[in-house]
């Protein structure tokens, strides 16, 4: 796969520093086994890179806990609690600004009481939309959440009172006029400006989360998704890991903090 010269740059950089941008992988919105979902697990079989699955707490649990029980590398995150929009206005989210704690509490509990049929599933919640309620952090910290996941945060988000959080940053798709593929230049002029604002934060190790949406991919899509991951592989300035590796990484770290009487203030 050809690389653009601002990515080629970038890689030079790291290359010279010795140090590896760390990917992981996050694809969201799946609720019941499909031919698109088939695909996608294909495609992380073939390239062994790990995958985590948000998926809407709705449609046929059963099925898919069948569908992924015998499925390797995959591990499966909450998205949401319906993925209904329940706002007004041009942002979409689940949840009602004017929503208490409590209600949100309610909601969680009961979109995770429908996921516990499925194999490999962590506490981490991802909202639908990347829509982040000003209550949603404190109500997954009671609940007993390990982490959540939205969009654009430079990694763990840890320690203290917060919660560990892994965002993404890369999506394959546009979605401006329907969903569709973003673009090859695009999707790597994208990575390079991550790498870049890692390099430049001194926040090398801070993970680089690739999104797709498995239901909605058109052909291009498919073809970046599988020709992507397979040139990554042989890039020594990247690496992939899965969410669970970054999730314990962050908790242990906090646990460390803890031990140590120190409680990292919010950002």
């Amino acid at each position: 796969m050809r690389t653009t010269p601002a990515l080629w740059r970038e890689a030079r950089r790291w290359r010279a520093a010795g140090r590896t941008a760390r990917l992981w992988w996050r694809d969201d919105d799946a609720s019941a086994p499909s031919a698109a979902l088939d695909r996608l697990l294909k495609a992380a079989q073939q390239t062994r890179i790990p995958l985590t699955l948000a998926v809407v707490p709705s449609g046929d649990m059963p099925g898919l806990a069948a569908r992924l029980r015998h499925v390797s590398g995959v591990c499966v995150v909450q998205h949401g609690v319906d993925h209904q929009n329940r706002r007004t206005g041009d942002a979409a989210g689940e949840f009602p600004g004017d929503w208490t704690q409590a209600q949100l509490q309610s909601a969680l509990l009961q979109g995770w009481g429908r996921l516990q049929r499925l194999p490999n599933i962590l506490a981490v919640f991802t909202p639908p939309w990347n829509d982040v309620h000003p209550r949603l952090e404190a109500a997954l910290r009671s609940l007993g959440y390990d982490g959540w996941s939205a969009h654009g945060g430079l990694g763990d988000q840890g320690g203290g009172a917060d919660l560990a959080r892994a965002d993404v940053h890369l999506d394959l798709l546009r979605w401006r006029g329907g969903a569709r593929f973003r673009g090859r230049a695009r999707l790597l002029d994208s990575l390079a400006a991550e790498m870049r604002r890692r390099r430049e934060a001194g926040l090398w190790d801070a993970p680089i989360g690739l999104l797709t949406h498995h239901l909605v991919h058109d052909e291009a899509a498919w073809r970046f998704l599988g020709a992507f991951q397979h040139w990554s592989l042989g890039q020594r300035e990247l690496t992939w890991f899965g969410l669970p590796e970054v999730i314990g990484e962050a908790c242990e770290a906090d646990d460390q903090l803890r031990s140590a009487g120190v409680t990292r203030s919010k950002k």
